[in-house]
């Protein structure tokens, strides 16, 4: 799986780079804009809750589970989606994938990240909140072995979520994760964090 990635990062910089060649073919650039369109899209940093097309979203009751972060029941806007720094996150409903993240626990970047799965998307006034519920630890009756691996981001967990929602502020996500459930009782949740794959392809490129 690394080689893959890095083979795919190491091909990718090449079409960049002779794309952006002042000799490159000038079909061939015309095609760089139609690329750009399709997979660089332009997206904007500031936080935006999401909407299709011309959907407008109206106030509604917040579900009973909701009531704890809100000091009781109140009307707030519930998009399916919210975007934040560029990156796209949705509810479990939604779209499962979208829905995955790594999360700082109470905003603690000192502590290490845990996954969980977006249950409710809400805004309150100016802000937008997830309702998150964490991806329960696996028990000690398996060894996990990825421990093995500090450089590939991976892990045992256990196949369900906890029934607690927990408030995460979009600020407190490090990263979406990929989840493979393996049996009905373990998944292995992987980080999809960026940066950490940009640099993972760095070192094997200079070994």
């Amino acid at each position: 799986m690394e080689f893959t990635l890095l083979q795919s990062f190491l091909k990718a910089a090449k079409l960049k780079r002779w794309l952006a060649k002042p000799d490159c073919p000038l079909v061939m650039k015309e095609c760089k804009q139609l690329f750009d369109k399709i997979y660089s899209p332009k997206k904007s940093d500031t936080d935006a809750i999401a909407t299709e097309d011309d959907d407008i979203i109206e106030p509604v009751s917040a579900p009973a589970e909701l009531h704890t972060f809100l000091k009781g029941p109140k009307q707030v806007m519930m998009p399916a989606r919210a975007q934040h720094n560029g990156v796209m996150y949705s509810t479990a409903k939604t779209h499962l994938g979208n829905s995955l993240i790594q999360f700082y626990p109470r905003g603690d970047t000192m502590s290490p990240p845990i996954p969980g799965s977006i249950k409710h998307i809400y805004r309150d006034g100016a802000n937008t909140y997830l309702a998150v519920q964490r991806q329960l630890p696996a028990n000690n009756a398996i060894t996990d072995p990825f421990a093995h691996y500090p450089y590939f981001p991976a892990k045992i967990y256990s196949s369900q979520l906890s029934q607690t929602l927990e408030l995460v502020k979009l600020s407190w996500i490090f990263s979406h994760y990929a989840r493979w459930s393996f049996t009905p009782d373990y998944a292995v949740v992987l980080s999809l964090n960026r940066v950490c794959v940009f640099l993972h392809c760095h070192r094997l490129s200079r070994s």
